[in-house]
């Protein structure tokens, strides 16, 4: 089964669980890149003028057969019930995608916003074969791990061999 992961993450936490899913699967993981962020005042004021202006930052992913593989976790951190606004403009350039997507979602947040499933069902044009929550305090703990062989049992596509 191919399996690849592409994911976004601001702070380190989606790229924490990514890395576990990619060990566990044998997947090849891919990072989003955005283009480094000044600090400051003239930053953070060229930041609000362009999202008034609408021109969105530039994002990077690799150039992969997506379509190609067997399965696609796509990894996001949530923030007031949207995904990340790197994997939606990635989202929004119409690659490509296989069958079976996956969702790996990190939030602040307890439980996993449903806002945030819909969202990315309706950007991936399908429902998501699996979905992955951790939260913060669950990513402190190592508490999502315990969701983590129902949601590779979901993934996988086993083949069963007739005798």
């Amino acid at each position: 089964m191919t399996c690849r992961i592409l994911l976004y993450s601001k702070v380190g936490n989606t790229l924490k669980v990514g890395e576990e899913l990619a060990w566990q699967l044998g997947a090849q993981l891919h990072e989003i890149e955005t283009p480094e962020v000044e600090d400051g005042f003239r930053a953070r004021l060229r930041q609000k003028l362009s999202s008034v202006l609408s021109k969105q930052p530039q994002v990077y992913a690799s150039d992969q057969p997506w379509a190609s593989s067997d399965l696609l976790i796509l990894g996001t951190p949530a923030t007031s019930g949207r995904a990340a606004e790197p994997l939606r403009q990635w989202l929004a350039t119409k690659p490509a995608l296989p069958e079976r997507v996956a969702l790996l979602i990190t939030s602040d947040e307890a439980q996993c916003p449903k806002s945030v499933i819909d969202d990315m069902s309706r950007l991936i044009g399908r429902t998501p074969v699996a979905v992955l929550y951790a939260s913060k305090s669950e990513l402190a703990t190592g508490a999502w791990k315990s969701r983590l062989s129902p949601f590779l049992d979901h993934c996988v596509i086993r083949h069963r061999q007739s005798a």
